[in-house]
């Protein structure tokens, strides 16, 4: 009896143990198949998932874009692109108009002396001798013809340039030549104003009270001083002669003050009017500058 149940319970034994071993394989086959799965999803279809949801990320977007688009009114058809050409073509018309106006107003300063030569006629001056010779010439030539004007002037009023023995350099002489220009200019507005009476100073500053250097790159400016005594009903006159002058000048500051001279109108007429009261002779100080244009 004891041996029986020995042998049934060897044999569930062996039964079990077979059916646990079969078990385990069947579970350690189906952990290599799932790692399997696994390592293949990570290595195939994960990857191009990545590329699918950014395909499909770029055709929302797209999609929206083109939506907007068709939602628009002013749709870039050939009739607009046509337009938008011609609009082109005038802007670009009227900014080499524009060029052409600052080359123009910027010729003034930019001009060197010439000379008379037989056959070209002429001619700019090259050679820095030459050029300071012509430079001497012209200072005495303006200030002769302030003195034939009854311009009163005195001795250094005027900032010309001299080099004594020397010769200047091409750099120096561009600069002198501008400077020259705006002091000719500025002459030459106290000549045509009657009411002038004495140019005081006439001096050029280092920089600019009002100038803005984001304007650097379409002109610089060449700031100056002029002092001058003038009839006082003349002021309006010799101001609006400065600003529509050939050479373009910006008035920064003007200071007015008066003098204990007057002329007499009865004096200059040839009638004899006691009637007429004095004008008074005014100083007039007047800060400014020159656009000199990057053309």
């Amino acid at each position: 009896m004891n041996v029986g149940k020995s042998i049934n319970f060897s044999a569930l034994k062996i039964r079990l143990k077979t059916i646990f071993t079969s078990l385990y394989s069947f579970w350690i086959y189906v952990s290599v198949v799932f790692l399997i799965l696994i390592i293949l999803f990570l290595v195939f279809v994960y990857p191009s998932s990545k590329v699918y949801v950014k395909a499909y990320t770029d055709s929302e977007d797209i999609t929206s874009v083109i939506e907007r688009y068709v939602y628009r009114k002013d749709l870039y058809n050939e009739k607009w692109i046509a337009s938008k050409k011609l609009e082109s073509e005038i802007y670009d018309k009227e900014i080499e108009k524009c060029k052409y106006f600052l080359k123009e107003k910027d010729s003034c300063l930019e001009a060197v002396f010439t000379i008379e030569e037989p056959e070209k006629g002429l001619v700019k001056i090259n050679d820095e001798a030459i050029w300071k010779n012509e430079y001497l010439k012209a200072v005495s030539a303006l200030l002769e013809k302030l003195k034939a004007n009854n311009i009163g002037l005195e001795q250094g009023t005027l900032p010309f340039d001299s080099w004594g023995a020397d010769i200047p350099t091409w750099e120096t002489i561009k600069t002198v030549q501008k400077k020259f220009w705006i002091i000719e200019s500025l002459a030459n507005i106290a000549i045509g104003n009657n009411g002038v009476t004495e140019i005081d100073k006439i001096a050029f500053r280092e920089s600019s009270n009002t100038y803005d250097p984001k304007f650097a790159e379409i002109y610089t400016a060449i700031p100056f001083n002029i002092k001058i005594k003038l009839q006082a009903d003349y002021i309006k006159s010799f101001l609006s002669k400065i600003l529509s002058s050939e050479i373009p000048y910006v008035i920064e500051n003007i200071s007015i003050l008066g003098t204990d001279k007057s002329i007499n109108p009865a004096e200059t007429n040839k009638e004899k009017d006691n009637t007429q009261l004095p004008i008074p002779i005014i100083s007039v100080t007047i800060d400014a500058y020159a656009m000199d244009y990057k053309t």
